[in-house]
């Protein structure tokens, strides 16, 4: 496998995030320092940079409430957390076992670790029409790719010219532009807190 990603015939980004795992922890020392570095790479070098940037985000006082509004404006058109936005991108709803940290990274750098069932797709119809997407259902003669904001788009493969992953998530990068290091810093308190805001549990840093 380390092989193969060095050769580039196989992407970092198409390991899910479990055979991640299990590349970058593996017990021989030379395996694991060339899983490491590979994954290391595989993150472009701006994302290296934006990450580095708003790692001051992880040492602000945060407040999940506030939190609550900037994911409701940002994050709604895929992901769902209680009764906010849609599931179309992967569960995020339960993140109690993630690190502020590791939410940070997975909110900038969506496409380091990618679920294979939420890769983007791109159908390319006879008539020239482009849809993206993540696939939804497929069949003999039907492709369904599932769109932000829930939308659906059906297809018939006989009218299909193209249909291929693009081999990064559908989540675009560059949620940066839109939030500051606080608003950051508010967002993964709310992500991590959420079911906790009716004030029976202690919020958790």
């Amino acid at each position: 496998m380390l092989t193969e990603l060095e050769a580039r015939r196989i992407s970092a980004t198409e390991l899910d995030p479990s055979r991640t795992a299990q590349l970058v922890h593996v017990q021989d020392t030379d395996l694991r320092n060339r899983a490491q570095a590979l994954v290391a790479a595989a993150a472009p070098a701006d994302r290296r940079q934006v990450i580095a940037e708003y790692q001051q985000a992880l040492r602000l006082p945060s407040d999940a409430k506030r939190g609550r509004e900037i994911f409701a404006k940002n994050c709604t058109a895929c992901h769902r957390i209680a009764d906010l936005g849609v599931s179309v991108a992967p569960d995020i709803g339960d993140s109690r076992t993630m690190t502020p940290a590791q939410i940070l990274v997975a909110i900038l750098d969506p496409n380091r670790k990618i679920d294979n069932n939420y890769f983007s797709y791109t159908a390319v119809t006879k008539e020239g029409k482009v849809y993206t997407g993540i696939l939804g259902t497929e069949t003999t003669s039907s492709v369904t790719l599932r769109q932000p904001e829930n939308k659906t788009v059906r297809l018939l493969r006989e009218e299909i010219e193209q249909l291929h992953s693009n081999g990064v998530s559908l989540m675009p990068v560059g949620l940066e532009k839109n939030i500051n290091s606080q608003q950051m810093a508010d967002l993964i308190s709310f992500i991590k807190n959420w079911r906790y805001l009716d004030g029976s549990v202690p919020l958790a840093r």
